[in-house]
């Protein structure tokens, strides 16, 4: 443990933990009932031991009371955490993070967005006093540990107004999270199948059959234990195609998230000839459905469908639980309109300090853009009927 004062503003201290074994008593006590912070919770990263990631727990008090607590994580940035299409830009991203090694700090949690990661012993704090002590504590971290930038995840609202004010933070405009609103009178598939214009309807159909003879079947913890490994490779797979993946998970992400979370917390494999080919995960809340990691055989995928299968299947499970919300997260966006998802935007912002790391970021991130492209923000696979009733 260590505690520290901020000079800055107010007068903080801070006690910074870099194990749940070493947290004392007071950390629980000031959180609510099941919050993503209390020390059953928290320590999922920190027991699989992912690789480049450091868990940090922060108390701060203000005239020696507690009055915020916050999970940070550190990430060593390395070159097999982007996938350039460019080989000579993948190969001077290289060389230039073997010299500078850049390391980022990460308000929040890389491998969560269905919970906030920092907590306000009073919820009466106005504002802006929740602005100072969040940004203070971050900001007193990040220089601390001497880190090269940080990035600010999933900030709520009363306090991003706050951010867009300040220079030095750029906020990430085009962070998208994709979701459906289910209808109350959605009782099967049926009644989506029935909302549905009719050319995606005829798609849905066609994918349908392409599962086929492919089994699902929600995995205990001991399954999971079981197949690990297999699972772990099927992540893999979809990670490694993707431009920027700003930390990778191993087999024990899943094993320790099932443990934490128990029945809260799903994991599905599909098994083709009793061989798995794929795995879905997904958080499960009281209104919603909120789908985790995937995984799948990209040979096998092509021939089953077996992504677009996965996002069906999500809904299906959604409105079989009477789940108001499904949540399908950041990536795959077109592909995720078309099942008749919309976007809900997120405030997150990021700051770096090194010219060098900033021109590679803006390189890639344009990248990103480009890949990710606008053809999504034009299908809408509703019945006008549908929006209507939405509006």
């Amino acid at each position: 443990m260590r505690c520290h004062k901020s000079k800055q503003h107010v007068q903080l201290a801070y006690d910074i933990y870099q194990s749940v074994q070493t947290l004392p008593p007071e950390w629980d006590k000031h959180l609510p009932e099941g919050h993503a912070l209390l020390k059953q919770n928290i320590a999922t990263v920190e027991l699989s031991q992912i690789s480049d990631v450091q868990s940090l727990y922060v108390l701060c008090k203000e005239n020696n009371q507690i009055v915020f607590c916050a999970y940070y994580q550190i990430l060593r940035v390395k070159p097999y955490h982007f996938a350039c299409q460019n080989k000579l830009q993948q190969r001077s991203l290289q060389i230039a993070l073997f010299a500078l090694r850049p390391t980022l700090l990460v308000a929040g949690h890389l491998f969560r967005h269905d919970a906030k990661f920092h907590h306000f012993v009073s919820q009466e704090l106005p504002a802006k006093k929740k602005e100072e002590h969040y940004i203070q504590t971050t900001e007193f971290v990040l220089n601390k540990y001497r880190l090269t930038g940080v990035f600010l995840k999933d900030v709520p609202t009363e306090i991003a107004n706050y951010i867009l004010l300040k220079d030095h933070y750029k906020q990430m405009t085009e962070d998208v999270s994709m979701y459906i609103n289910i209808p109350s009178s959605w009782s099967s598939m049926i009644d989506y199948q029935q909302a549905l214009k009719h050319k995606y309807l005829q798609r849905y159909k066609k994918i349908e059959k392409q599962l086929d003879v492919i089994q699902v079947k929600e995995l205990s913890l001991e399954d999971i234990i079981q197949n690990n490994n297999i699972i772990e490779s099927l992540y893999l797979q979809v990670a490694n195609h993707q431009i920027v993946r700003m930390g990778k998970l191993n087999a024990a992400f899943f094993t320790e998230m099932k443990k934490s979370m128990m029945e809260d917390y799903i994991v599905y494999g599909w098994f083709l000839e009793n061989k798995m080919v794929a795995f879905s995960s997904a958080i499960i809340k009281q209104d919603t459905y909120d789908m985790n990691y995937i995984g799948f055989d990209y040979t096998i995928n092509q021939s089953h469908a077996i992504y677009f299968n996965i996002l069906f299947h999500c809904l299906q499970q959604a409105i079989r639980t009477q789940k108001s919300k499904l949540i399908l997260g950041r990536t795959a966006l077109e592909a995720k309109a078309i099942l008749g998802c919309e976007p809900q935007y997120e405030y997150s912002f990021y700051t770096l300090r090194h010219p060098i790391v900033r021109w590679f970021y803006k390189r890639v991130a344009k990248g990103f853009r480009e890949q990710v492209g606008e053809k999504w923000k034009d299908r809408h696979p509703f019945k006008s009927e549908f929006y209507k009733k939405s509006s």
